[in-house]
């Protein structure tokens, strides 16, 4: 039985610049700027992807490992907004997360608590949906705190649990379509 649960680094190129004008003698850059030793990033530098950007079986195991790393942040800080590019509008469970830690934080809470943990991600072939993928792995789910305005604090302790990442590759990037505690 399955059950839901309620989850360019900008750079600036210094340029060193000698010019040439009217006056004979030379005209020398300044040299308290330094200089760099190329003016734009190689090309295969650009290009270069994350794993998790990847559409392989290894860029969708470390994308579930991704928008877990995305949820610990979210639970901690309020900040859903990447949590929320990273999940489909489908995924039932990643709004029930959403919605949880944005009613927590709107109101004055606070959860507290250690990052959640992907363990031992493992990749399936697509079962019928073009660019759709399952990542099963064990989520290492710390004790945490919620505190309410007004309400005495809650904590769920510690636990274990194995789940499926149902993800789709949509807009050049992986998503999270459905996530499923899995009691296998």
């Amino acid at each position: 039985m399955r059950q839901h649960l309620a989850y360019a680094a900008a750079g600036a190129v210094v340029l060193a610049l000698a010019g040439c004008g009217d006056d004979p003698e030379p005209q020398v850059a300044d040299p308290t700027s330094t200089p760099s030793s190329s003016s734009s990033p190689s090309k295969s530098a650009a290009a270069e992807k994350e794993p998790w950007e990847k559409k392989t079986p290894e860029g969708a195991m470390a994308f579930s490992e991704r928008w877990v790393s995305e949820f610990s942040t979210a639970f901690t800080t309020g900040h859903t907004e990447a949590l929320k590019a990273a999940s489909q509008a489908s995924c039932a469970t990643c709004d029930s997360f959403i919605n949880l830690i944005d009613d927590v934080y709107k109101n004055g809470g606070t959860i507290e608590g250690n990052p959640w943990k992907l363990q031992d991600p493992a990749w399936s072939a697509p079962n019928g949906a073009a660019g759709t993928v399952a990542v099963t792995g064990t989520m290492r789910v710390p004790a945490q705190t919620i505190t309410r305005t007004g309400v005495p604090p809650s904590t769920a302790p510690p636990t274990e649990q194995p789940y499926i990442f149902e993800l789709e590759w949509t807009r050049d990037a992986w998503r999270v379509s459905r996530l499923l505690r899995d009691s296998q």
